[in-house]
Formats: C-alpha cells, sequence, structure tokens
C-alpha cells in the first residue's frame, strides 16, 4: 500500500526534495537555537561578553526568520504535492468506477461509493499533507538535536535515546487498535452517506407517506453506531500522548535532578547544563508529535485501503484483447440458446433464441419478472450470457469493442436519467459533436421543443438534479431527443410510457413512431396497447418464448398475450 502511495508522489520528486531541503532547514536551526542557551548563559550572563551579546541579538532574528521561512516552503510544498496526488487518485478512482460492470453497482452502494472518493481521499489528503513533514521534520530535530546533547553531555544523550524506544512504545499498542477502529468508524460513515443519498433521493416517498419521523430515527441509529465506533477510536488516541508524556517527565526530571547535582559540584558548566536541557525538552515535542501523527496515519491507512479495494476491483464484463469494432447492423440480431441469470440457481432466461432484421420493429411483452430488460442489457453487453450468444451480423457480441456496440444503440428507459444541466446538455448528452440544427430537430421530433421554449431560459435552462423541475412526461421527451440525436440503427424502449398520463403517452407515442423510421427498433412494453402496430411481438414468461406473431394473431389465441391485454382493457 505505502509502496503504491509513493508511486503517486514520484511525480513530484523535485518538489519533495525542496521540501525535504526545507524540513532540514527547520530542524537545523531548531538544534541551533538551542545551542545558543549554552553562549548566553556561559558568555554573556556568566562571563559578561559584550561581543556576544551583540552576536546573539542579530544572530536570534536571523535563525527565526529563516527558520520561518523554511517552514512556510515546507508547508506550502507538501499542500501542493498532497492536493496533486489526491486529485490523481480521486480523477482514478472515479474514472475507474465508471470502467466498472453493472453488478458492481448491484453489490456497492451510491453513498458507500462517494464514501471513497470524498471522504476517505480526505483522511489520505490529509496524511500525505501532515505525515512525511512531521516525520521527516520532527525526525531530523530528533536527530540533530541528539548530536547537540551527545556534545554536551553523552552519559544524559544515552538516556535520552533509552527513552525513546520507550516512550514509542505506546504509539504502536494503540496505533493497532486506532486502526481497527478507524476501519470500522469509515464504513459506518459510508452508510451514513448511504442513508442521506436513499432518503433525499426518495424525499417525495418519505413525505407522502409521513415516514420524515422514522427515517430521523434511522438516521439517528445509523450515526449513534458511527459515534461509538468514533469513540473506540479517540480512547486509544488520547490514551498515547499522556502514557507518552509521563516517560518523558521521568526523564527530564532525571536529567535535572543528576545535572543540577553535577552543576552545584562544578564538573558542568550552567550555560552547558540549560542547554542541554533545553535541547531534552525541545526534542519531547517533536517525539509527542509522533503520538499525534499516528492516529492521522491509522485514518489515512484505513482510507488507502478502502480505495485501493475499489481500484483493485475488475469488471466482469472485459473486452477481448482482439476485438474488433462493429461499425452497422446490416443483417440482423440474433440471441441464440441464451441462458442468463443474476444469481446462481435462479435464471432469468432459458435458452431464449430469436432473430431481429435490420429495420423491423418487434415487441418483448410478459409478466413482470420475465425477463424483458435482461434481453436488453445483453444486448447492450451490461452481462455475458452464462450459455448461448448474442450476435450481429454473426458476430458475436463479446468479440467486437465495446464503444462500437453502444454507439449503434439509442436508449429509452423508464426511469429517465438526467443531469443537473441545462436542456442543451442534456440532449446533446446522446451525442456531444451535434449541432444547433441537430438539436431543435431532435427536439421537435421528440415532441419537446414547444415546452423547452417554454422554460425560463429555453435550452439554456438548469432542469435540476434528475431533471426534477421538469414533469414526467418532459422528461422521457428529453430522453427521446436524446436518443433521436444519437442517431442510432438499434432503438431500443425499456418500458418507456408505463408511467406517464395519457396526454403524455399520446405525444411520446407520436414521437416514437417517427423514431422507428428506418430503424431496427426493440420496444419492452408494459401498456400493451402501445406496441399494435410493431412487425413482431415476443411473448415473455419465466425466461421462456412461449409465443411469437403480430398482435392481431396473438389476439386470437387464447395465450398470455390475451390475456395480459384484457386485463389492462379492464383495468
Amino acid at each position: 500500500m505505502y509502496r503504491r502511495l509513493c508511486a503517486y508522489i514520484r511525480p513530484y520528486t523535485g518538489r519533495f526534495i525542496a521540501a525535504l531541503i526545507c524540513m532540514i532547514g527547520v530542524a537545523g536551526t531548531t538544534a541551533l537555537s538551542m545551542w545558543l542557551i549554552r553562549s548566553v548563559v556561559d558568555q554573556i550572563f556568566i562571563n559578561k561578553d559584550n561581543e556576544m551579546l551583540y552576536l546573539v541579538v542579530w544572530l536570534v532574528p536571523l535563525i527565526y526568520a529563516a527558520k520561518g521561512i523554511l517552514a512556510y516552503g515546507q508547508n506550502y510544498l507538501m499542500g501542493y504535492i498532497g492536493q496533486r496526488v489526491i486529485q490523481r487518485i480521486r480523477n482514478e478512482l472515479y474514472a475507474h468506477i465508471n470502467s466498472l460492470s453493472l453488478d458492481f453497482f448491484a453489490l456497492h452502494s451510491t453513498g458507500n461509493l462517494v464514501a471513497r472518493i470524498t471522504n476517505d481521499a480526505q483522511v489520505l489528503q490529509n496524511a500525505l499533507n501532515k505525515v512525511p513533514a512531521n516525520i521527516v521534520r520532527d525526525g531530523l530535530t530528533v536527530f540533530f538535536l541528539n548530536i547537540l546533547l551527545f556534545y554536551l553531555h553523552w552519559k544524559f544523550a544515552l538516556i535520552a535515546i533509552i527513552v525513546f524506544p520507550i516512550a514509542s512504545y505506546p504509539i504502536v499498542v494503540f496505533g493497532r487498535k486506532m486502526r481497527k477502529a478507524t476501519r470500522q468508524g469509515q464504513h459506518l460513515m459510508a452508510e451514513v452517506y448511504s442513508h442521506i443519498d436513499e432518503s433525499i433521493a426518495g424525499a417525495s416517498i418519505v413525505r407522502a407517506f409521513n415516514r420524515q419521523n422514522t427515517e430521523n430515527v434511522r438516521f439517528h441509529k445509523k450515526y449513534e453506531k458511527y459515534f461509538h465506533a468514533f469513540m473506540r477510536y479517540v480512547r486509544s488516541e488520547s490514551m498515547s500522548p499522556p502514557v507518552m508524556e509521563f516517560i518523558g517527565a521521568l526523564a527530564i526530571v532525571f536529567i535535572i535532578w543528576y545535572g543540577g547535582s553535577e552543576v552545584i559540584n562544578g564538573v558542568w558548566t550552567t550555560g552547558s547544563f540549560f542547554a542541554f536541557l533545553g535541547g531534552a525538552i525541545s526534542m519531547y515535542q517533536p517525539l509527542k508529535n509522533f503520538s499525534r501523527i499516528n492516529p492521522v496515519i491509522q485514518q489515512a491507512a484505513s482510507g488507502a485501503e478502502r480505495i485501493f479495494a475499489i481500484l483493485d476491483t475488475k469488471p466482469s464484463i472485459i473486452e477481448r484483447d482482439n476485438a474488433v469494432p462493429i461499425r452497422s447492423c446490416n443483417d440482423r440480431i440474433a440471441f441464440n440458446h441464451v441462458v442468463f441469470s443474476y444469481r446462481p440457481s435462479d435464471p432469468v432466461l432459458n435458452s431464449v433464441s430469436f432473430e431481429i432484421k435490420k429495420g423491423e420493429s418487434i415487441a418483448v411483452v410478459g409478466p413482470s419478472g420475465a425477463g424483458k430488460t435482461t434481453l436488453i442489457n445483453l444486448l447492450l453487453r451490461f452481462y455475458d450470457p452464462d450459455s448461448g450468444s448474442v450476435t450481429i451480423d454473426q458476430h458475436d457480441l463479446r468479440d467486437v469493442t465495446l464503444e462500437s456496440l453502444r454507439s449503434l444503440v439509442g436508449l429509452v428507459t423508464q426511469d429517465v436519467v438526467l443531469f443537473n444541466e441545462t436542456v442543451w446538455y442534456n440532449i446533446a448528452y446522446g451525442r456531444d459533436t451535434c449541432t444547433e440544427e441537430e438539436i431543435i430537430r431532435a427536439s421537435t421530433m421528440a415532441n419537446a421543443h414547444s415546452f423547452i421554449m417554454s422554460l425560463p431560459r429555453q435550452y439554456n435552462t438548469i432542469i435540476g438534479e434528475r431533471g426534477m423541475l421538469l414533469s414526467g412526461g418532459q422528461k422521457q421527451r428529453l430522453s427521446i431527443a436524446r436518443a433521436i440525436v444519437r442517431n442510432p440503427q438499434i432503438l431500443i424502449f425499456d418500458e418507456a410510457t408505463s408511467s406517464l398520463d395519457a396526454e403524455s403517452e399520446q405525444l411520446i407515442q407520436q414521437a416514437t413512431e417517427r423514431l422507428m423510421q428506418d430503424r431496427t427498433v426493440i420496444i419492452i412494453a408494459h401498456r400493451l396497447a402501445t406496441v399494435k402496430k410493431v412487425d413482431r411481438i415476443i411473448v415473455l414468461d419465466h425466461g421462456t418464448i412461449v409465443d411469437a406473431g403480430s398482435h392481431t394473431d396473438l389476439f386470437k389465441k387464447d395465450g398470455i398475450y390475451r390475456k395480459l391485454y384484457q386485463l389492462q382493457l379492464l383495468a
């Protein structure tokens, strides 16, 4: 893990070396200021040396000015490196999540993924800003001060060296506990993020069912769990500094007692004693910083583990090395004995076989859970069949590039996905190179242009998160315009009108009929009245094709299609 983090820092080696030089300077000026104590006491106060007095008056401000400048340089450079590293990690993490297959999102909640990109990355950035600076600067400070202490009194310096590992022991002991508590806390915080995301996304349902108090209680319970995990972390974090302070205090008391005796007996000069004592006390602060930085390291280690766990996840849908682009659908789409299940031992499709000729329009109907949308997921290669194959012009979809495959398809779904951007952006999402003329033409064909022109800023109107400022019918028409501007050869409607009122459904049906011309069209239908005009209807039940034909032919039979159609007429 640490090696991987170093790989992210490597491009900024020059800046890191510059920061390292600043750290050396800060550590060196700290030790030098302690050295001056000896000269101040022995030569100025005891020997009454005026020249040394004037020298010290000039030297002290210069030392601390240099220390301040070097400290600024160190903090700025490490801040720059930390921000750049986290920017790169976030970019890679976001891009990698976008590259993963749909089954990954079924196992990871939105809040969990948001927590990885935001909270975990922020913890890691905090560590990158602080940890290298503290470890290197404080480590060098301890090193330089030890040189000073050995020069002044090697026996006492040995005591300081012996005390150091003893004082560091609590860091190791409590560090393990902090790491475990941090890992639990970050997992629970991800659950809190998930709850917030769900409750905000479902705000209308929460209010419609008067469940605000219930959601508040659920949030309180989830955060209470996080609170207890956080307090376990706080207990471990809070124990380390007092233990180190007590051990350090014992060492300083010994130096004062024994060193004071040597000064009284004339063995040691007063200046040397105070310089040694100042050096020992100055070394105590960096050691204390080590205990404070340990919680930051543990949090960062846990955050890095969670981030790298996502980065190490491989997509289940992988493009083969010898995959070739497919430029068009000139003949037919074929499902050949396709078997598929989302979960083992729970098949969704059972040896499904059928063909769709170029320019043909078909509808797939059947009860809920029959496997209709699964056919679309396989055609777009969101998933691969367990057995059998899906082909376009006899090319197995596993042998073609994903980008070329999906560029052939325009998709209009029941649950419209729109972005918190302008109307223009959402339509042009289908093809970002489209012209103004193409945008207006697409929206006109989708029966969307008139309502767009009535918006406050027309095509430049921000439509809100998930298009919440638009009605259901308006959102669906934007979705159709987005598909039109893509100019796809294969057009898919996945229950696109199932949740709309009659007027919106009629407008969308008109737009759909315009869009179907000269294209291969697949309609996943809930409302059977919308599929009368397609060339062929495929009836699916329990993952098996049980019938196929035109509306007229199927209605004559006493089968599932007729029963479903009559039930809808009665409704």
